[in-house]
């Protein structure tokens, strides 16, 4: 049942929310939380006009059963303290969630958490995927991310509740470039070791057809509000359109062989193809399936984007060191922009072309309001990192610069320097970087599950419910600024569910803490992990047990799994290189325990005493 909103007014806005829970999934397991859709409207409380465009961030925390609602001055140090990031005071509902995740070059998938304040150590997850991976694509609700890995002639999924590899898909021979359709039913898989492409049911995360379309690497875009779907191939002389509702082929165009990127202009109702052999930009009308109109451009085609109007296509020519950019409006190259070094790939937010650069370490902004007129476009170079991309194991095919949720700028992949750089528009140098831990971040996207505007004031976002009680919900509106608390409370959620809130394991330490450990000295570290659910809980195993060790502050970091002692009872050797302070974590992903989510314990560290040395007589006697 769904119960009436709540609501509450502050500085002039008017705040309601509802929380409205689903029925667990048949096929979900025992313990799993409840899915539910938490919104938040917001008007001005004069007018009762929606208050649009805004952000906005949201908690919900757990009430203890004798505890008292929280005033204003309680609510505003309550918000103070979630953005603060500390694993210590993290609400056991998080409606602004989102992660960083990379495409690795050792078969891993590296889920970053930018918003956990944990010194520099912010992997939340490390995800084996099976093999190298060509290409991802995230699907359209969030629910996973699909991989190809051409080893394997197969398709990965990786679970992004668990961020768990939980099946692989039998495709065609050398998969290459994954897109989801954009109704989210189904993803397009080429294989170009066979000429053909597969159709993945993401419903059922299984192959349901495949289709012929000529051999070599293909490209994929859909056009028609998703109705058509256009493939080209690099050995084939022409252009497949399919029709995706039911997989029948409609037809072909001639393009010729050797054909690269396609893209769809809404803005011109028309696919665009780039024909690297003629040196030019074909411009396909979907209605008669023939080439339209022919766009002379530079020679040496790679990339071809459309910025997010569709108005303006960016063409990049990587041995050029050129970008040009197609005034779709005027079928025209409107900019020819050079200076640049091997670009190889372009990406869009509402302001800036982001653009990056493979044989320098910088990536090149084009501010997007400035193509409009005849002068030359602004473009900016921003360093990002020490080291060029091309200096790393492999560059890829998948986009290495991800939008922010915030939409005001972006998060770059950098390869060689095995790091991610956070940029904020505005700014002449990255604002921040998150370590990779020794990982070549091959592409980056995010996974956004904050609240989001799907109405005109109405924000939401889909979250999990583990346990009943009485929830305070915290928001925090930037514009105008204000701080509202309500309550809320649950009520239908299964009894198990709530298992995970206590945790299905409890750690017990077998050493003091408080010890002062030796700088150089290897010191075992012995705990125990045993089960809370009772009679029947399986006993933990070595190999699900990851213990991570690192240094605060600084970037001294070790994972490792323990050695098993007894039944439940594990140790772990530590060797602290300097002194300082230290931190000792435990996860156990497979049980639902994430780093962080078990007690931790911090050790300090001394210097290993000086050597002493003795007199002269000493050592004659």
């Amino acid at each position: 049942p769904v119960a009436a909103p709540v609501s509450a007014e502050r500085e002039g806005v008017s705040v309601r929310f509802d929380l409205a829970l689903s029925a667990r999934p048949r096929e979900a397991t025992k313990g799993a939380p409840l899915q539910g859709t938490a919104r938040f409207v917001l008007s001005d409380a004069k007018s009762g006009a929606p208050l649009q465009d805004r952000r906005v961030l949201g908690w919900m925390a757990l009430r203890e059963p004798d505890a008292a609602p929280l005033d204003d001055a309680a609510c505003k140090q309550r918000v103070k303290t979630y953005l603060g990031g500390l694993l210590s005071a993290r609400a056991e509902v998080d409606l602004n969630a989102y992660w960083f995740i990379t495409l690795n070059h050792d078969q891993t998938l590296s889920v970053i958490n930018p918003q956990i304040s944990f010194d520099r150590t912010k992997l939340h997850s490390l995800v084996s995927v099976g093999g190298e991976v060509a290409d991802w694509a995230l699907l359209k609700d969030r629910s996973a991310l699909y991989v190809t890995v051409p080893s394997g002639n197969s398709v990965s999924v990786v679970d992004l509740q668990r961020f768990l590899t939980t099946r692989t898909v039998r495709v065609g021979k050398s998969p290459g470039r994954i897109v989801v359709a954009p109704d989210g039913r189904t993803a397009w898989v080429s294989n170009d070791g066979d000429g053909t492409v597969s159709v993945i049911d993401t419903a059922a995360h299984a192959e349901e057809g495949t289709l012929t379309v000529g051999a070599g690497r293909h490209e994929v875009a859909f056009s028609d509000e998703g109705r058509t779907v256009w493939i080209t191939s690099t050995e084939a002389d022409v252009l497949t359109a399919v029709d995706v509702a039911s997989r029948e082929v409609l037809g072909t165009v001639k393009v010729g062989p050797g054909a690269g990127d396609v893209a769809w202009s809404p803005v011109a109702r028309a696919v665009f193809v780039a024909q690297p052999r003629s040196n030019e930009v074909l411009v396909v009308d979907p209605a008669s399936r023939e080439v339209s109109r022919r766009i002379a451009v530079k020679p040496g085609l790679g990339a071809l984007r459309f910025d997010r109007t569709g108005r303006w296509a960016f063409l990049l020519h990587p041995e050029a060191g050129a970008v040009d950019i197609i005034d779709v409006a005027r079928s025209q190259v409107a900019h020819s922009l050079t200076g640049f070094s091997a670009p190889d790939s372009v990406v869009f937010t509402d302001a800036f072309a982001y653009v990056r650069n493979t044989s320098s370490g910088r990536v090149s902004l084009v501010e997007l309001r400035t193509l409009e007129g005849a002068g030359t476009p602004s473009v900016v170079n921003v360093t990002m990192g020490q080291r060029a991309p091309e200096e790393s194991r492999g560059l890829g095919r998948s986009d290495p610069i991800a939008a922010l949720p915030e939409g005001n700028g972006v998060i770059v992949a950098g390869t060689a320097d095995r790091a991610l750089f956070l940029y904020q528009e505005g700014m002449m140098a990255p604002r921040g970087t998150h370590l990779n831990y020794g990982r070549e971040p091959r592409a980056v996207l995010v996974l956004d599950r904050s609240l989001r505007e799907v109405d005109a004031g109405t924000y939401s976002a889909t979250t999990t419910v583990r346990e009943n009680g009485t929830y305070d919900v915290a928001f925090l509106l930037d514009n105008p600024r204000a701080i509202v608390c309500m309550e809320w409370k649950v009520g239908g959620v299964p009894e198990d569910a709530g298992f995970a809130k206590k945790l299905p394991l409890k750690l017990t330490a077998g050493f003091d803490a408080t010890r002062i450990l030796t700088a150089g000295t290897t010191t075992p570290l012995r705990f125990k992990l045993e089960p809370t659910q009772g009679p029947g809980s399986p006993p933990v195993s070595a190999e699900e047990i990851r213990v991570l060790l690192f240094k605060t502050p600084g970037t001294w970091q070790v994972r490792t799994e323990p050695r098993r002692i007894a039944e439940g009872e594990f140790e772990v050797d530590f060797t602290p290189p300097s002194p300082g302070q230290y931190k000792f974590v435990v996860g156990v992903e497979s049980r639902g325990i994430d780093l962080g989510r078990l007690p931790h314990f911090t050790f300090g560290v001394d210097a290993a005493p000086a050597p002493a040395t003795a007199s002269a007589s000493e050592v004659h006697r």
